[in-house]
């Protein structure tokens, strides 16, 4: 069986969306959405190589939106993985429409087994439950 490094070890992706009007603040890409785009790179970008039981899930991000992107326009995401440590995988990212680039950023992503993640939460679901 193949480790993460040896699966995901420069791996890219690049992906597009045309902007929406859901998508926007008062008509420009808001930055909330744009790192949903980000987010859904990244997922779309390691786990399908991870295995059956297996997920990741986001345990840090951070965006830099610099320049405004109107509905209608088409932005292009590009999700490359730039480090594997552990279980945890770093996915950088830039964003860019038809002028330039719009944004950039970093995920890291926490790889785990569906099974535990499902205990954990239900462990944190009990446990709220008790205080609500």
């Amino acid at each position: 069986m193949l480790s993460l490094k040896e699966k995901l070890s420069n791996e890219s992706l690049t992906l597009q969306w045309k902007v929406k009007r859901v998508d926007t603040y008062n008509g420009l890409l808001s930055t909330a959405a744009l790192t949903r785009f980000m987010l859904d790179s990244a997922w779309r970008l390691i786990n399908p190589g991870l295995g059956d039981g297996i997920t990741s899930v986001s345990s840090e991000v951070q965006v830099s939106h610099e320049n405004p992107t109107p509905a209608g326009v088409t932005i292009t995401i590009e999700a490359k993985v730039t480090e594997i440590k552990s279980n945890n995988i770093r996915i950088e990212f830039q964003a860019v429409d038809e002028t330039g680039v719009i944004a950039h950023g970093y995920n890291i992503r926490h790889v785990i087994d569906k099974t535990n993640l499902a205990q954990l939460a239900d462990r944190r679901s009990a446990a709220l439950k008790t205080i609500l």
